[in-house]
């Protein structure tokens, strides 16, 4: 049995330029509306809340329908988020302190109507220094 000699393997060709494409840049308005929606859950509510659901929403989008050109989406998705979570918290904070003056007025109300002071012969009689 002779065994012919096998033909060495081709060399391997050059490395060439980089497959890798460069990351996009953010999108102009997935930072801002990242910046509105913690705003929105810290302090101002409505006033940031709003506009941060506006423009991560419009700015998300975006970068869906042109991922070679936008990136940041996750910041975008981000401000969105927070910025509904800051609009209902504000939205419960609102109800809530209409609640507690509706409850509050009808409680003291209450209490005027049924504040009464007892005079000194057993009668009773509306106490206005006593009920205020």
């Amino acid at each position: 049995m002779t065994e012919t000699p096998q033909a060495p393997p081709p060399p391997m060709p050059p490395y060439g330029p980089g497959a890798y494409r460069p990351v996009p840049p953010n999108h102009p308005s997935a930072v801002p509306a990242l910046v509105l929606g913690i705003l929105s859950v810290l302090a101002c509510g409505l006033f940031t809340g709003i506009p941060a659901i506006v423009m991560g929403r419009r700015a998300t989008r975006e970068i869906r329908a042109d991922r070679a050109r936008f990136g940041g989406e996750g910041l975008a998705q981000a401000g969105f988020w927070t910025g509904v979570v800051g609009t209902v918290l504000s939205g419960l904070v609102l109800v809530l302190i209409l609640g507690v003056f509706a409850f509050g007025g009808a409680v003291h109300d209450e209490f005027q109507q049924t504040c009464v002071v007892v005079g000194q012969n057993g009668q009773h009689q509306r106490g206005q220094e006593s009920c205020r």
